[in-house]
């Protein structure tokens, strides 16, 4: 046989296998949006999170988003081993904020100090929380927004991720405490941020200076995938404390709206979301992290009237379909893409307590949706 003949046969074969990949992981969890099998995922990664402790602190804004998530989840299912779960950390920390005032990824945790406090109703829960936030507003200094060569970056929301971390701690102090400074404060911050670092043109937010003038090494522009989820979730959580007559709560909604639409618009057809948004065809990566923040702003965009079901439900399914996909047989969520500041290489190994957060926020308000409160099936 000539060589040219066996190379075709061979790359016909190649193609073969190719064609014969699955578009995501198989595993053995059922990916249907109704509320058994979304309990039972929801329960798997818990467990799995809860009895593999990584090496940072209780109270690092890795596990603000497991615990915020956690607490979530338990609102919506009464499922109490999450309160409790919640309860149980609290008091080992004692209620206490990293000392970093000033630092956003400090009120990571608080949101969910707030969230027992709400049951429970015992002040220490959030004493220190708030006098983290009262010293940051004693400051008399101008807010910077510069990351690069700012010594005191992580002083202000100078980063995009912080729009998760710190806003809706002090939109839900204003509501605890009857003390509007927070909001305020809040409001104050969250635009000069958005400002800055939002690209009006591509309806996606800059992780931080450093990138206005990157490019991908497909010469796109780079939106992180992660980045832009904080954000959106972040959104979600500003919006569930933010009265109803607020003069920017418009703003704040037609945000989400317009992010939402454009995220939407990048996701690839297996459901996920690259962690570069806009390299989607040159490097579809699968990333679980990020694709849950979304999960998490699109469904709940849909329970509270901000975004039509008929233009996010699909979405939003594929989006799950792929989030369960990759829960490996132990409960692991796998394809979290660690901790870093852009798009990375991720596998399926790879896995972060803020992943599992982003999941237990994403399933708590699934769980919410009509046609899953119906018994329907998808």
């Amino acid at each position: 046989m000539k060589l040219i003949p066996r190379l075709f046969l061979f790359g016909c074969f190649i193609i073969e296998l190719l064609l014969a990949i699955p578009l995501h992981p198989q595993t053995k969890w059922d990916a249907s949006l109704n509320k058994k099998a979304i309990i039972n995922c929801t329960n798997a990664i818990t467990s799995w999170q809860l009895k593999h402790p990584t090496k940072v602190s209780l109270t690092a804004w890795e596990y603000g988003t497991f615990y915020t998530g956690l607490t979530a989840f338990y609102k919506s299912t009464g499922i109490k081993q999450h309160l409790d779960s919640t309860i149980a950390m609290g008091n080992r920390v004692q209620w206490e904020p990293i000392p970093r005032p000033y630092d956003a990824n400090t009120l990571g945790i608080s949101q969910a100090f707030f969230d027992v406090f709400e049951f429970k109703k015992d002040n220490r829960m959030i004493d220190k929380s708030r006098y983290i936030m009262d010293m940051t507003l004693a400051r008399r200094l101008k807010p910077e927004t510069n990351f690069k060569e700012n010594k005191y970056w992580w002083e202000w929301w100078t980063w995009c991720d912080a729009l998760f971390m710190a806003p809706a701690a002090y939109a839900r102090m204003s509501k605890l405490s009857g003390d509007d400074r927070y909001i305020k404060y809040m409001d104050k911050m969250w635009w000069l941020a958005s400002d800055y670092l939002y690209s009006k043109t591509d309806s996606l937010y800059f992780r931080d200076d450093r990138f206005f003038t990157k490019a991908s090494e497909h010469g796109n522009k780079i939106f992180w995938s992660r980045g832009n989820g904080w954000v959106v979730g972040g959104l979600c959580n500003v919006l569930q404390y933010l009265p109803k007559t607020h003069p920017s709560r418009r703003k704040y909604e037609e945000q989400f709206v317009e992010m939402c639409y454009k995220i939407t618009s990048l996701q690839l057809k297996q459901g996920y979301w690259s962690p570069s948004l806009l390299d989607k065809e040159k490097s579809p990566i699968m990333e679980t992290s990020g694709t849950a923040f979304f999960c998490y702003a699109f469904a709940w965009g849909i329970n509270n009237g901000l975004l039509p079901e008929e233009d996010f439900m699909p979405s939003t399914q594929k989006a799950w379909a792929s989030m369960v996909a990759a829960i490996q047989d132990d409960g692991m969520l796998g394809y979290v893409q660690r901790v870093g500041d852009q798009p990375d290489s991720v596998s399926m190994k790879d896995t972060e307590a803020y992943g599992a957060g982003a999941f237990l926020l994403a399933a708590s308000e699934l769980i919410k949706l009509d046609a899953v409160k119906k018994g329907q099936q998808f």
